[in-house]
């Protein structure tokens, strides 16, 4: 085989390429200490980096979701404490006001006090993160609670009172007279006596007779309204006291949308929901809402409906209602509104999740927000009748804010029975905001522990990353001078065969 010239050159330039293209690389991996610096380096080496280096960039933000989180319990435990200290000053007064030694007076002066610290525990359940409500459930933007007026009711339904609206500086009592006869309000005028100063003097009050759904009384500040049909007794009686009214969000609420041609519905969901459900008219082609001014076309009413719990796939067909309420599983559909409802319109019910949830990591979540009713009880007022009914998420005798709200009622009223009996359930109202507060240094504890794993996968991780990419500097310094030595060698023996020509032979 024939050598020419122009292969040797090609050959000899070739090879100091490929020295030169050695000792480049050696040299960049040792300035950037990594092996690969690009892809072409090490094609399957890099795919791996980047799947490790998504990895990390995923244990990163889960680590922010759980800086967030913890601002967000760790406030919420504060507060917690200082509640805590606050129930135990409430509590050295009861016991102060349940001394037989006590005065009248000097129950009258707790009173006072704990007015205040009632003022004070709704501030502090009002506590939030970041402007963020943190007792008001998925409420964010608005306080849990506010200061209100309740009515304790006895020998007589909870539902005689169906709210209280205004202001009282003391607690109101209200007493019926022994001749007045079982009563049904709105029936007659029905006769009482009020006192705004615990008893001391009475003044004379009546009920008026009525037919619309309540009947509404002003004693002093307070408005008090009389759910109309309720039976009054002999012996009932009641207390205007103070009240915290709930204005966050509860479980169980839901949103209720309508599907149809008539803008002027606004339905409303009463009730507790579990699950989505849709209703459907069934009437056949349509039918008027009752409450539509007659003659009405098409006929009022009863509406014929359906409903389904599993999105459409299967209906069920309720009995058909004479009003504009309708009965589904976990509570009442209100129309809101009247007009004409066509076959085949829907109505969906959506439960409103009150638990806002951050994700610490993947497929698992930790609810950062509480729902303070389930907390600390109050009175919630129903979004449908606007009746002021006590909190279902508690007890009564676990209610802090009615234990409260009568704690102050049996003290303005001289009541030593009633302050022992408060006593008893303030312990039992403080024991139940403890074991929540277990719930969340329960989520604190997952927190820390997520952290913890983060951590640990972040350095397990790194290793691996760095098993793949860093050099070894000896190594790589060992390669460098090897390839330096090859360079020079490459050179010096193709300067040489370079230099060889036909004319050298001849000589």
């Amino acid at each position: 085989m024939r050598i020419s010239n122009s292969m040797m050159y090609t050959q000899s330039i070739n090879g100091m390429n490929s020295s030169m293209s050695t000792l480049l690389r050696l040299g960049e991996q040792s300035a950037s200490q990594k092996k690969i610096n690009r892809p072409s380096d090490d094609p399957s080496g890099a795919a791996m980096i980047l799947d490790l280096q998504a990895h990390i960039n995923s244990l990163m933000q889960y680590d922010e979701n759980i800086q967030t989180a913890k601002g967000w319990l760790d406030t919420a435990n504060e507060q917690l404490g200082t509640i805590s200290k606050t129930i135990t000053r409430i509590q050295e007064l009861a016991n102060q006001g349940a001394t037989g030694t006590v005065t009248e007076d000097q129950r009258d002066l707790i009173a006072t006090e704990l007015r205040e610290l009632q003022v004070q525990l709704i501030g502090l359940t009002n506590g939030d993160y970041a402007g963020n409500s943190l007792f008001a459930g998925a409420a964010i933007n608005k306080p849990a609670y506010q200061v209100g007026l309740g009515a304790t009711v006895k020998n007589a339904n909870s539902t005689l009172v169906h709210s209280v609206k205004g202001d009282a500086e003391k607690t109101i009592a209200v007493k019926f007279p022994p001749a007045t006869a079982t009563q049904n309000i709105g029936a007659a005028a029905i006769p009482f006596k009020y006192s705004e100063d615990g008893g001391k003097t009475w003044k004379d009050a009546t009920i008026p007779a009525g037919v619309t759904d309540t009947v509404s009384v002003q004693l002093g500040g307070a408005e008090v309204n009389f759910k109309t049909g309720e039976e009054i007794k002999q012996d009932t009686s009641m207390l205007i006291r103070p009240a915290a009214i709930y204005t966050g969000s509860i479980d169980g609420e839901a949103d209720a949308r309508y599907y149809g041609a008539n803008t002027s519905l606004s339905p409303v969901a009463e009730g507790v929901f579990k699950s989505p459900i849709a209703v459907r008219i069934e009437n056949d082609p349509s039918v008027s809402i009752p409450g539509t001014t007659l003659p009405a076309t098409p006929p009022v009413g009863p509406i014929e409906y359906s409903y389904s719990l599993d999105n459409g796939a299967s209906w069920i067909r309720a009995t058909a209602s004479a009003d504009n309420f309708l009965n589904i599983p976990g509570g009442q559909l209100d129309l809101g509104g009247t007009g004409k409802l066509l076959k085949g319109e829907q109505f969906l019910v959506n439960p409103i999740d009150s638990a806002i949830r951050v994700e610490i990591s993947e497929g698992n979540s930790v609810q950062v927000n509480s729902v303070g009713s389930n907390f600390f009880g109050g009175v919630y007022v129903d979004k449908v009748t606007g009746a002021s009914n006590v909190v279902d998420g508690v007890p009564a005798e676990k209610n802090i804010f009615e234990v409260v709200g009568n704690l102050i009622a049996s003290l303005e009223m001289d009541d030593q029975d009633g302050v022992k009996k408060c006593l008893g359930d303030l312990k039992l109202a403080n024991e139940h905001i403890t074991t929540e507060t277990g719930v969340l240094g329960g989520r604190q504890n997952r927190l820390e522990f997520a952290l913890d794993a983060h951590s640990k996968s972040k350095v397990s991780t790194e290793s691996r990353i760095s098993a793949i990419q860093d050099i070894d500097v000896t190594q790589i310094s060992n390669e460098s001078e090897r390839a330096k030595y090859v360079y020079k060698s490459v050179l010096s023996t193709s300067a040489k065969i370079m230099s060889l020509s036909l004319l050298d032979y001849l000589r």
